[in-house]
């Protein structure tokens, strides 16, 4: 069995209409939850406006294997937390802005980003290190549906009147 941690993960942006079923199938695979009790997500979960949170208790390797692929695969952002798993793994979180590469950051318990010091003399400036944490601080803007019919809701539905 795989070293297992908490984590949660933090989604927004734009989401295509036709990725929602495949998103919440990923969330479910990976076991996310609406909440650290075990509230199911569904689709209506997904609230334009707002982001997309999704915890679960051990998660392997901390990671949401499943959710996170997909959203790398369809541009949708991210971030997530996950805790330690001792003499394995410490905590980190995970950023995708939507395009790249993840990029991954050292935590403490306190889910405050750190630094190595062979880091520091890596990035070599002080713009340079205010840049590497303001990308760790990076947040998921609000989701933004596109791609559904004008009157669709988010579950595909339409208002006929």
């Amino acid at each position: 069995m795989a070293d297992r941690t908490s984590a949660s993960i933090l989604i927004g942006g734009v989401i295509p209409h036709s990725c929602i079923s495949g998103l919440f199938d990923a969330l479910d695979g990976d076991g996310g939850r609406a909440d650290w009790e075990g509230e199911p997500l569904d689709p209506t979960s997904l609230r334009p406006g707002e982001t997309l949170a999704a915890f679960a208790y051990a998660q392997p390797g901390g990671m949401f294997e499943w959710t996170e692929q997909f959203c790398e695969d369809h541009g949708i952002a991210f971030v997530r937390n996950s805790g330690s798993c001792i003499g394995v793994f410490g905590p980190e979180r995970v950023v995708f802005t939507g395009t790249g590469t993840p990029a991954q950051f050292d935590m403490t318990e306190n889910e405050e980003i750190v630094l190595a010091r062979s880091m520091i003399g890596a990035l070599g400036t002080m713009e340079a290190i205010e840049a590497w944490f303001d990308n760790a601080a990076f947040q998921p803007p609000p989701i933004t549906i596109v791609g559904g019919t004008a009157n669709a809701d988010v579950m595909g539905e339409t208002d006929n009147g």
